[in-house]
Parts: C-alpha cells; structure tokens; sequence
C-alpha cells in the first residue's frame, strides 16, 4: 500500500496531530493511508525512531494488514536489528503468502544475516510469484559479489542488459557492483554491447564513460561523455563528468568550461565550484581560484575540500601563516584526510612549529601506518633535527610494513651512511637499488656529500650497467 495522494498542506496537519497525539501519549483512529504517509515520511526524513512508533501504532490499529508489518521490518532492517525484522516479514508473509515484494524483502534480509542460499531461494521465489525481474537480478547480483562468485555476478548483469533498460537505477546499480569488482573490461564490453542495439541512451553513455574512467582510458571516457551531450547537451551530470576527465587530461580550461556548464544547469554547487577552484589553481589563477573556492564555502561552509583550496593557493605565494589557518579548518573537518593533514604538517614545519608537527606525525604512523610519506616526512623531520639516530628507528620501523618501499630503503640507507653504520648503509643501498634503480638519487637528498664517496658510486655504477 503506498497511499493515496497528499498535498504538502494536508501531510503538515497529518504530521501535527500525530505529533500531538504522540506527546499526550494517546493516539487517534488513523486510517491506512495516512498511517502509510507518516511512516514514509519519518523514514525519509529519517526519524526511524518515531517511523517506528507509527508502524506500531499501524499494527495495532490495522492487525491484519500485512503492509505495517513489513514496513516496521524494513526499518529494522535499516537499524540493523535483523532478527527481528525477520519476524517482521515473517508475519507480513502469513499474513499474505507468496506477495513478491515480502519474498524479495526477506531475501534481503537473509543476506544481512550472511545467509545467502537462503537469501537466493527467496528471491527466485519471489521472481515466480512475479517480482520484476530486474530488481531480482540486481539483489542476486549483489549476493553473488558477497560470497564472491564474480563470474555469476557478472551474468546477472549481462542478463539486466539482455533487454531495453528502462529504469537508470538499474544501470547505476550494476555499475556500482562492476566497480566493487574492478570489473572495468567486462562493464566495457556489457554496456558497449547494448549500446549497438540502444544507441541513443544517454544514461548508458555516460556510465560507459565513468567505466573507461576507471579503467584509466581517459581518451575514450571523453568519447563517452562527448556522446551522452550529443544526445543531450543539458544533461549536467555528463557535463561534470567531462569536467573531471578533462582535469585528468591537464586540460584545465576546458575543464572549467564543462564545469560552468553544470552550474549554469543545477545552480550552485559546492563540488562544481571546487573543481572549478582546482581548475584556476592548476592555470595559476589564483584570484579567480579564490573566489570559486570562496563561493564554494558560500554555498556549504563546512565545505573542507573548499578551506583545503584555499589554503594551497596562499601556499602557492609563500603566505604560509595564511595557508596554515585555512589547513586548520580543513583538517578540523576532514580529521581523517591524510592528504589535508600532510599538507598541514609541511605547512607547520615551515612556519616553524616543529613540535607540533612531529607530534601529528607521530600520530599518523598509528593511524595511517601503511603511508609512505609519513614516515618519510617524519624521519626527514628528525634528521633535520639532529635526530639522526632516531630517523633511522623511524625509518626501520616503517620498513617492517612497507618492507618494499625503495624511498625508505635510500633515505635509511643515507642515514646509515652518516652515522657511520657503513655496512648497514651499503645493505640497504643494495635492497633499493634491485628495488628501483631509477630513484637512486634520492639517497643524496638529504645527504649530497655521499655523492662523491667512491664505494658508494661504484655500487650504483654496478646496478646501472646491469639495467
């Protein structure tokens, strides 16, 4: 039961009394479809606590319509209680035995449970009680990539798009699934396919394009999307897409063509404006940079992408105390963002807060244990320092998670070298050497003098004539 039709007017006043009724904690006679209208709204708003409680009071009031049962389990399964949406649609099913959608439904959740042969009996249940067969193949092929079965997963797609694709969430499911998988050649191949039979399907072409951008082919991406505009050029999400690959193809002026585009079509928009921001920034225009990042935080202030940009394009003009405050908020926003918090470190060692940059350091090394750069930063840091001892722990440390880092490798090599640990130095010059040999000069960034030791060069000589 989805309801009859409800003006904005008479869902307030629906909404009102419920509520009222709700704080007197003494309900009124609802009938089924305004009982439906709540509980749709609460859930969309999301309130599922008090979805929950008109569900309950749809129960009580209308025991033996199956659609409240299955309707409270639906946001218990959102809440992630299982069990007892379980019951839930297990009642909605006596109640109404064999309706498709609570086959489908309770599939679902059997999946949720990790149960997923029983989860795919329900759905072909469902599928013989009538349940579109699309919507089936999509959970199906969902429960296929869980138990990681990719080959049948695969074939469920193939068989969504064995026939016209009416409905654009199916194909954004399927891609969805086709990323999960990395599944980028055989997502060329089912979209390219159908597209000889439906060739003017703009959704596709776009999909296709955000494919081959996964796939790194930034050439026929551009295609893809060229394609979806022919078919419609005010199709804003195409004209984003282009942006973005074009940024991929340093082709930053045009990019921001295609990015105005999108404005122009969906209004103001923060993501659009950073883009927009990254594009002037990559042109060194940074006025204008500026104020498409300022216009971004206009339109969300929280916006940390946006305080990040900013902060790179004071940077950029050696005004590092600025930059360093607009890193702050960024970081204060997206604490979890490696790359904002590297920036924020170089940023606090240059203006000169060293101990506050190795503590956040130091931080990272827990938090982020598996970046290079951080441990490459911070036994930099210390070295430079005078800590050259303890640069070498840092950098030992490090190696025992990235054991094939040559960057790691050199920099300890290097420190080795000076401070005296000249067996050590040439062991660890040998492992990154076989490593990679093209990044050997590193070993001289933090240590130029090494540059005229014989033994040393002789060694490097050594691996240069083996290449």
């Amino acid at each position: 039961m989805d309801g009859e039709e409800i003006t904005d007017g008479e869902l307030k006043a629906l909404i009102n009394r419920f509520e009222q009724n709700h704080a007197d904690g003494d309900f009124d006679y609802y009938t089924p479809e305004n009982l439906t209208h709540l509980i749709d709204y609460y859930i969309e708003k999301p309130n599922y606590r008090t979805a929950l409680k008109a569900a309950q009071i749809a129960i009580e009031q209308h025991p033996y319509d199956a659609t409240f049962y299955a309707k409270k389990g639906f946001i218990h399964t959102i809440t992630d209680n299982t069990d007892k949406a379980l019951q839930l649609i297990d009642v909605a099913l006596d109640l109404d035995p064999n309706h498709p959608d609570y086959l489908a439904q309770r599939g679902s959740i059997l999946e949720l449970m990790n149960r997923p042969l029983e989860a795919l009996e329900q759905f072909d249940m469902a599928l013989e009680q009538g349940a579109s067969t699309n919507d089936i193949l999509v959970l199906k092929m969902f429960v296929y990539f869980n138990i990681g079965n990719t080959t049948l997963a695969i074939n469920m797609i193939e068989q969504i798009f064995s026939s016209k694709v009416e409905e654009d969430r199916l194909i954004l499911e399927s891609h969805f699934c086709l990323q999960l998988m990395d599944a980028y050649e055989d997502g060329v191949r089912i979209f390219t396919a159908y597209l000889d039979s439906d060739p003017y399907h703009e959704v596709v072409w776009l999909t296709l394009g955000q494919i081959y951008m996964g796939k790194g082919d930034h050439d026929a991406a551009l295609s893809a999307f060229d394609f979806a505009l022919a078919i419609d050029d005010e199709y804003a999400e195409a004209h984003f897409e282009r942006g973005q690959c074009l940024v991929e193809q340093s082709n930053y002026l045009e990019a921001s063509k295609s990015f105005d585009e999108y404005i122009k079509l969906e209004g103001a928009d923060q993501f659009a404006y950073v883009n927009l921001g990254d594009c002037y920034k990559a042109m060194n225009r940074i006025s204008k940079s500026r104020m498409y990042y300022k216009l971004a935080l206009k339109t969300d202030p929280k916006f940390g992408h946006a305080w990040h940009g900013l902060g790179q394009t004071y940077a950029m003009e050696e005004k590092h105390a600025e930059a360093l405050s607009f890193f702050k908020k960024a970081n204060n926003i997206l604490p979890d963002d490696e790359y904002i918090l590297l920036e924020l470190v170089k940023t606090q060692i240059t203006v000169g807060l060293i101990d506050e940059a190795e503590t956040k350091l130091e931080e990272m090394t827990d938090t982020s244990p598996y970046r290079e750069s951080v441990w490459l930063l911070l036994a930099s840091l210390q070295h430079q320092y005078g800590q050259t001892a303890v640069a070498i722990n840092t950098l030992q440390e490090a190696l025992k998670l990235i054991a094939k880092s040559a960057k790691l490798l050199y920099k300890l090599s290097a420190y080795c070298f000076l401070t005296d640990k000249s067996a050590e130095g040439f062991e660890r010059l040998t492992d990154a050497l076989l490593l990679s040999f093209e990044e050997h000069e590193l070993l001289f960034s933090d240590a130029p003098g090494l540059a005229k030791n014989k033994a040393i060069n002789d060694i490097i000589d050594l691996y240069r004539n083996e290449k």
